[in-house]
């Protein structure tokens, strides 16, 4: 019995070398084939007619293709990408992803099965030949393309308004644009439910090489099929001689008759300054989906012709708090832009609740700002993605109506099963700027329509650059300096009330500018004819100090002072039919409401136009509203905070500049 247990052992022992022997040879012969390098991605299947065990067979049949391959990050190495898709296309991972062949297997073992209910070949291919083989995304000159497509079915688009014909009709379009890079298409069909003729029209010519037909899913995870796959893809990669460079790929399929653009066309010759706010809070559960939504944006920016005088981006990620990524002026390629988004990693992520309002917030203060890179005359787009609702309603609340101040082009995307789509709509600048996806695997679908819409907005005129160019006015800013508010916050005060100059012609025949401080008293910092030009009147802002000790807020003497002398003939007023406009910034209720309310209605009877702003939250809008001229909606204008000021910038300036031209020409 001992005996025959130790031969039993010893045999199989002997069976487990001589395969393994097998094996590596084989491996090594193939190894010699695929010597050349190869830009190799595969596009499978994840469809619910596969199901958990079939969809495992396939990721070990990839793997094992894969671990033959010399992969790595030199020249002479090969590079892998994948693509999933069922009823959306998922990025899996792109030839920038990874540099060597551990990573790239342990990236396909976490390929997930999706189990979608359609079947949508075309979004895959698709987004091979518009992504993964786009400028920027690894694919090298020089260097052989072949693409492995697997499914089990035929095209089915599902709940979808294109047909069954118009899908499989999508699918041939899409595939004879990959073959038109150029680039080699093998297609596997595996089962009886395959449709030959397209896995057929799928891959390249002649089908008896690229077109692989296999009975079932445990016949694709066989060695034979492995190594005839491996054979085949490698008998396509020329082998150069060893001093010779390595020969430009032959085409295999003539290109269709109108090939695509590498990149999208709708975006060439288009200048606009666009900026990405990502939510990236817990409700995403796991790092990977945040890396999904980084890899969306990266696609939605590979459309653009990124540059210092054509396309600015820039992006921010919130959460508990609001994460700058880089800003329109740091002027990023599009290279260095998926470098930044490919280095973020799990250890970097945090995670927490949803805060979009100081997402927001910060968007209107650095991340659309003129200081930070945002041009005059080109149009200003926000993209906010967000998969929850709001953490602080009331706060989300506020920051919206600021939002809604500035001339925004807003985009909201909502993503997955928690999304709010009424705060969807208020984020956006209408409802065809809404978009909705089931979760973060499905923004691919609308990564088209998306760039459709925001290269649209490079057709559309912007606000111009100065926009009281030809408008004559006599202009006060009115700025309270009372207790409440602050070194800093004045500061920042002082800032806004610059940044509306700079939008104004200055001049004695144009614009004229004069500022008034108050506290317990009020006095001028200068007069309407105290300076001649923009600069100087900058270079005076800048210079108004902060008044000391308790001042409190008698915004009624201030308003009494521009009545009386704002706008004299002594003080440089021009009197006659140039407009007298007041700007009043203040952040609590006036000592004196009844005084107030008093001066402010003298003053409108002589003709002052007055905007009224109020900061912070013991703002009250009736007590704004009694000192704003009529009608109130568009003279009256509440920010949470000082820094969120230059969110109603443009929005002040351009108003300011309408009442000026209509007083002008009344």
């Amino acid at each position: 019995m001992y005996t025959l247990t130790r031969n039993c052992i010893m045999y199989i022992l002997i069976c487990i070398v001589l395969c393994m022997t097998t094996h590596v040879a084989a491996r090594s012969a193939l190894l010699q084939l695929c010597d050349s390098p190869v830009d190799i991605v595969f596009v499978l299947d994840t469809s619910a007619s596969i199901g958990t065990r079939n969809f495992a067979k396939q990721i070990n049949f990839i793997h094992d293709v894969v671990d033959m391959l010399n992969i790595g990050p030199g020249s002479r190495q090969s590079r892998v990408a994948a693509v999933s898709f069922s009823s959306n296309v998922v990025s899996e991972f792109g030839f920038n992803g990874y540099q060597n062949k551990a990573d790239v297997l342990n990236a396909i073992h976490n390929v997930k099965y999706e189990s979608g209910s359609s079947t949508r070949t075309y979004l895959g291919l698709e987004y091979v030949h518009k992504t993964v083989f786009a400028v920027g995304n690894g694919e090298r000159p020089g260097i052989v393309n072949v693409v492995v497509v697997l499914t089990d079915g035929n095209t089915n688009p599902g709940h979808s308004p294109i047909t069954g014909m118009e899908g499989k009709q999508l699918t041939q379009t899409e595939a004879s644009y990959i073959k038109s890079l150029p680039a080699n298409v093998f297609a596997i069909g595996v089962g009886s439910g395959v449709d030959k003729t397209e896995i057929d029209g799928i891959a390249s010519k002649p089908s008896e090489t690229f077109s692989l037909f296999v009975d079932s899913y445990d016949s694709l995870d066989t060695s034979v099929i492995k190594n005839t796959v491996l054979t085949r893809v490698c008998e396509v990669v020329p082998v150069p001689a060893p001093s010779q460079p390595q020969p430009a790929p032959t085409q295999p399929t003539p290109p269709p008759t109108q090939p695509p653009q590498r990149e999208d066309p709708a975006c060439y010759k288009k200048k606009a300054d666009v900026f990405f706010v990502v939510d990236t809070s817990s409700s995403l559960n796991v790092f990977e989906n945040v890396k999904k939504e980084l890899n969306f944006v990266g696609d939605v920016i590979d459309a653009f012709e990124v540059g210092s005088d054509k396309v600015r981006v820039g992006m921010m990620t919130f959460s508990n708090n609001p994460q700058m990524l880089f800003q329109l002026d740091d002027f990023k390629t599009k290279e260095e832009i998926a470098k930044v988004l490919m280095e973020m990693n799990a250890d970097e992520w945090k995670g927490g609740n949803t805060y979009i309002d100081e997402a927001l917030r910060l968007l209107m203060k650095e991340g659309l700002s003129t200081s930070h890179g945002s041009r005059n005359g080109v149009p200003q787009i926000a993209v906010i993605i967000t998969d929850g609702g709001a953490t602080d309603r009331r706060k989300f609340e506020k920051a919206v109506n600021e939002l809604r101040q500035t001339n925004y082009i807003v985009f909201a995307i909502g993503v997955g099963p928690d999304r709010k789509p009424v705060e969807l709509k208020k984020i956006a600048s209408d409802s065809s700027h809404v978009f909705e996806v089931e979760n973060v695997q499905s923004l691919q679908a609308i990564r088209q329509e998306l760039v459709v819409k925001l290269c649209e907005q490079g057709d559309q005129p912007a606000p111009p650059v100065v926009p009281c160019e030809g408008a004559q006015a006599d202009v006060i800013f009115v700025a309270d300096s009372s207790r409440s508010i602050g070194y800093v916050a004045f500061n920042e005060l002082k800032r806004f009330a610059v940044d509306v100059v700079k939008r104004f012609t200055v001049s004695p025949s144009d614009i004229q500018v004069g500022l008034i401080k108050f506290g317990n008293d009020t006095n001028f910092e200068f007069t309407l004819g105290s300076y001649r030009d923009q600069n100087e009147v900058l270079k005076a802002i800048s210079h108004v100090k902060y008044l000391q000790g308790m001042q409190l807020t008698y915004t009624n003497k201030a308003l009494n002072l521009l009545t009386r002398q704002g706008f004299s003939n002594e003080n440089g007023g021009r009197g006659g039919q140039i407009p007298k406009i007041a700007i009043l910034i203040t952040d609590g209720e006036p000592t004196d409401i009844e005084a107030t309310r008093i001066a402010a209605e003298k003053g409108r009877q002589e003709g002052i136009i007055i905007f009224a702003i109020g900061v912070g939250q013991y703002i009250d809008q009736t007590g704004l509203d009694i000192m704003a001229s009529s009608p109130t909606e568009t003279h009256s204008f509440a920010v949470d905070n000082y820094a969120a000021l230059s969110s109603i910038e443009e929005s002040l300036a351009e108003k300011t500049c309408t009442a000026a031209k209509k007083t002008k020409q009344g």
